[in-house]
């Protein structure tokens, strides 16, 4: 069964591997012509430049033509380890065939080009060349050619292994991503409950507007439930529909400062990545002070960076921090997320800031929607 040859530009656009061919041995002989010629002057004779051109360009001519047919063989049928001397006998039995077409254009194009050789009626004559030939013609040209085809398919392989493997991880970087994102939601809307319910005794008017508030909310997340990138801008608006709902629970015990800079919307971040940061800072810092406190989130661009900062006037990270973030379902999830979005790219801390409170801080590439769906550069070439 013959192999799968390249399929990148270069070999689909056949009349190119023919085009390439004749502009390679047009330029060889081009080469070789101007240097026969000025070889012979610097000798003393006066040579003819178009008598040494002409003929020269019909021998490399014929190169010229039968190397595609080559290349070709050796991408469908080329020299492997299981199927070795049968496509050796082939390509030996090919490169027989590749000089006796040589030969016989050349018999049949020389005359016409003025030069000298014996009548072409004489079958000796045939044989003569073609043993002439033979020898350089197999060891050579055809095993020279075969050697480049052979090297380009290998190159190709290599290259579409490394395509296919990328291709993977991002299949499994993507499902694993939507695995994050799916643990994720619950967890949110668990915790929204169970505020909720809290509220259902003492305050049925504020349960019942929150639960009018969540289902819009809900609503949203499955809109861009595919999503897993959005601009900023919109992670804004879903972070203040989730802020409306826990605004109902904290009433004026909380004050949120949002400070995003303008230039910031359009950069994509992680969906529903500002959600489990606020959460945290109502949960575990503000909702422990009986007065409340003030929840800050700030965006800024950082030369090639996106830097978001969320801090809350609770009582900060215990000491152990990064202990504690491994613990919560909501912060662990957001560094898993942004390991696979942002692999090796990304800086996320949790820190206490010097006024008080907690302070998250991640820094991620500043991409845009325009910048993230423009096309990649071609993976394979030859």
């Amino acid at each position: 069964m013959p192999t799968h040859p390249p399929t990148n530009k270069v070999v689909q656009r056949t009349w190119l591997v023919w085009a390439w061919s004749f502009g390679i041995n047009t330029a060889l002989v081009l080469v070789l012509s101007v240097q026969d010629y000025y070889l012979g002057r610097s000798e003393g004779s006066h040579p003819n430049f178009w008598r040494i051109l002409l003929p020269g360009l019909v021998s490399f001519w014929i190169y010229a033509a039968l190397t595609p047919p080559v290349l070709w063989l050796c991408w469908n049928y080329p020299i492997q380890r299981k199927r070795f001397f049968s496509r050796l006998s082939l390509h030996f039995a090919a490169s027989l065939l590749f000089t006796i077409i040589h030969v016989t254009l050349r018999i049949l194009l020389y005359p016409r080009m003025g030069a000298k050789v014996i009548a072409v009626t004489q079958p000796a004559v045939w044989k003569t060349m073609f043993l002439y030939f033979a020898f350089d013609n197999i060891v050579n040209t055809y095993a020279m050619i075969a050697f480049l085809g052979h090297m380009m398919l290998s190159y190709h392989e290599l290259r579409a292994r490394e395509l296919r493997s990328a291709q993977l991880e991002g299949k499994l970087a993507k499902a694993q991503l939507s695995m994050l994102k799916m643990q994720l939601q619950p967890h949110f809307l668990f915790n929204t409950l169970n505020a909720v319910s809290a509220l259902t005794r003492d305050h049925p008017e504020a349960a019942e507007d929150m639960l009018v508030r969540l289902s819009d909310l809900l609503r949203r997340t499955l809109d861009n439930d595919a999503e897993q990138e959005v601009p900023l801008r919109a992670e804004l608006e879903f972070l203040g529909q989730y802020l409306e709902i826990e605004q109902v629970r904290f009433a004026d015990r909380l004050k949120v400062h949002l400070e995003p800079a303008a230039e910031t919307l359009d950069a994509l971040v992680p969906n529903m990545f500002l959600q489990p940061l606020v959460e945290n800072a109502l949960r575990h810092g503000i909702g422990r002070k009986a007065q409340g406190g003030c929840l800050e989130m700030r965006s800024w661009r950082d030369a090639d960076d996106l830097m978001v900062s969320v801090r809350d006037t609770g009582p900060g990270f215990p000491s152990g921090g990064e202990a504690f973030v491994a613990e919560g379902i909501g912060l662990s999830n957001t560094r898993s997320r942004l390991q696979h979005l942002h692999p090796g790219k990304h800086q996320i801390s949790f820190t206490n800031a010097p006024e008080g409170g907690a302070l998250v801080t991640l820094r991620i590439p500043f991409r845009t929607q325009v910048a993230a769906d423009s096309p990649a550069d071609e993976a394979i070439n030859i």
